[in-house]
């Protein structure tokens, strides 16, 4: 699927606790598993994604800002995670640093897209983890993606977050990417055992339509532990609800035709 055929997904909500890196990481990693090229893309200076495919963060020379500034070449920059098939281009804190000397460039905007297009057209799934803003590394991600996916809490408060994201989403859109599509919300920490949280996904599958609410993924503590330990849910509970989800989520992820194209 390499070439342009490979696909670039940008998994991104500017509400913290929302599951976004989790989700990034072990989408990642069931993709890898089921035999597809994935690059990991660490955009969030807090390097979550980076460590939980057990990067060590200790000397890193190269990252995605220096990348981005054309200081160092996208290669430079590659790290093998232990999950075969699997590599990443790391964060760090200097890419806080980047955000915030380039925050006014609007050329800025583009440079992720430029300085990663050949190394991302070498793997059949690229995968950026952006952090909960809306400011330059979030706009650059979406600038240099294809594909746009929203994890939600489910919980009331969580909408304006969506809307938020899917608004900024479309403004990129018709700015800086018409390739970029919005293509699903991903409802997280859903606890079907409650009224209130089957109630919530029956109100988010009226408002945005069923076809953009993609499979949930159930509250289980293995998927809070993982990245501790430094493991996808995969290495770390295979049997939990966690990893269930999560590969039926990807498999949902992988048969979506890419944009454009027409549904095999």
């Amino acid at each position: 699927m390499s070439g342009t055929g490979s696909r670039r997904l940008v998994f991104t909500n500017r509400k913290g606790g929302c599951g976004k890196t989790t989700t990034s990481v072990n989408i990642g990693a069931a993709l890898a598993h089921m035999g597809h090229r994935v690059l990991v893309v660490d955009a969030d200076p807090q390097a979550h994604a980076t460590m939980s495919l057990g990067v060590s963060l200790g000397g890193l020379e190269h990252d995605l800002s220096t990348v981005a500034i054309g200081r160092s070449r996208p290669e430079d920059a590659l790290r093998r995670s232990y999950v075969p098939r699997l590599h990443v281009i790391p964060a760090t804190r200097r890419l806080a640093d980047f955000e915030r000397r380039y925050a006014s460039s609007g050329e800025a905007r583009g440079w992720f897209r430029e300085r990663l297009s050949a190394t991302m057209d070498a793997y059949d799934y690229t995968i950026f983890d952006t952090p909960p803003t809306t400011q330059l590394l979030t706009l650059g991600a979406l600038v240099a993606g294809r594909e746009a996916f929203i994890p939600m809490q489910v919980h009331f408060l969580a909408m304006e977050g969506m809307i938020e994201i899917v608004e900024l989403a479309e403004e990129v859109q018709r700015r800086y990417n018409p390739d970029l599509v919005v293509r699903g919300i991903i409802p997280t920490f859903v606890d079907r055992g409650t009224p209130t949280s089957r109630q919530l996904l029956v109100e988010l599958k009226e408002r945005i339509g069923p076809e953009m609410m993609l499979k949930p993924i159930r509250l289980n503590h293995a998927l809070a532990e993982a990245p501790g330990a430094g493991h996808t849910i995969f290495q770390h509970d295979l049997r939990s609800t966690g990893a269930v989800d999560y590969y039926r989520l990807a498999q949902q992820i992988r048969n979506m035709a890419p944009p454009g194209r027409p549904t095999s």
